[in-house]
């Protein structure tokens, strides 16, 4: 009897050791995916990070977000600090405000945030500033929160560049010009919408009338996207003339809908970014122009910004990065800059 309660008491102890032993291993491999996520190597994983950032983005637009995430990452690794990407996975599951709820719960010391309009998102971002997290936004800005920082082009400068790219396609079988905005916003505050009519209104005529028109795809996939894309190719008007693209899923959803419904050369595409899909559109000329932020900038300055609010106290509110203009005439000095996709 005796024999058999040490039997027990061992077989107890065992089952303790396997259950705590398959625990820890569960705990590295978790802890590991996350620093593999956040691109640290093996031998980075023993390092005590001094701050933990995270970027929480729009998945669609991926080879973009994935650059400026690997300049933030770098910038961040000089900083002594860890950044964790959210939003190129499982993005169908989850909101933007879904990931700030999970960085706010996580205590993360910062966060870069792509400010989308969506519901809620303003009110997360000042919960997470009053419980002592920074929050940067890039690329679209949320100038009525309680951020600290912006980083990208504000929408009057950024409408004046597409004004004028606009103005130069407009020619005498302009009818119609559509603009496809990747965030919810205010009309008032809607200040590249109207960059773009001043500059276009220049080439109205007395009897000649420019439509101007703007619509919002705010969609979290690409099959979303390239549903809003084709129901304007087949809407009974009809594709505008101009189409102007504010990302770079947009951008090549038109591009194949373009080629799609043979209208090439009757509509004008004017992009985002220099994915090797669009960049093949620009090489062909197919794509008269496409736009793009300073990706290595976009990424640095963010983690400027938080690594020196939360050192100093303060940050600049407002961090402007290099527009890039890719046409016909200059795409390959840009792609020796930007590299491969």
């Amino acid at each position: 009897m005796k024999k058999q309660k040490i039997h027990k008491e061992i077989l107890l102890i065992l089952l303790a050791v396997i259950i705590g032993g398959l625990f820890m291993a569960l705990l590295t491999f978790y802890y590991g995916r996350i620093m593999e996520n956040a691109g640290v190597s093996a031998n980075e994983l023993t390092h005590v990070y001094r701050y933990q950032y995270e970027m929480i983005v729009d998945s669609r637009n991926r080879t973009f977000w994935e650059a400026v995430y690997e300049n933030a990452r770098k910038e961040a690794l000089a900083h002594d600090a860890v950044l964790e990407l959210k939003g190129s996975e499982s993005a169908a599951d989850y909101s933007k405000a879904d990931y700030m709820d999970m960085s706010i719960a996580a205590k993360a010391d910062g966060i870069i945030l792509e400010y989308n309009g969506e519901e809620g998102l303003q009110e997360k971002i000042n919960e997470a500033v009053n419980k002592g997290i920074p929050v940067v936004t890039i690329v679209n800005d949320a100038p009525r929160s309680f951020r600290q920082s912006f980083v990208g082009i504000n929408d009057y400068q950024l409408g004046q560049t597409y004004g004028e790219q606009v103005a130069d396609l407009v020619d005498d079988h302009t009818e119609r010009i559509l603009v496809l905005l990747n965030r919810e916003q205010e009309l008032g505050q809607n200040q590249l919408y109207r960059q773009i009519y001043s500059a276009v209104e220049n080439k109205e005529s007395a009897d000649r009338k420019i439509r101007i028109q703007s619509q919002n795809i705010m969609s979290q996939s690409q099959f979303d996207t390239e549903e809003a894309i084709r129901s304007i190719f087949q809407s009974p008007e009809g594709p505008p003339e101009i189409l102007v693209c504010m990302d770079e899923v947009t951008t090549e959803c038109a591009y194949q809908a373009m080629i799609d419904f043979n209208l090439v050369g009757e509509v004008k595409i004017i992009g985002y970014y220099t994915s090797k899909t669009i960049m093949d559109g620009v090489k062909k000329g197919l794509i008269p122009v496409t736009l793009s932020m300073d990706v290595e900038q976009i990424g640095a300055y963010s983690i400027e910004a938080l690594t020196e609010y939360l050192e100093v106290g303060r940050a600049n509110s407002y961090y402007t990065v290099d527009m890039d203009v890719i046409t016909g005439d200059n795409w390959k000095q840009q792609e020796k800059e930007y590299g491969e996709q």
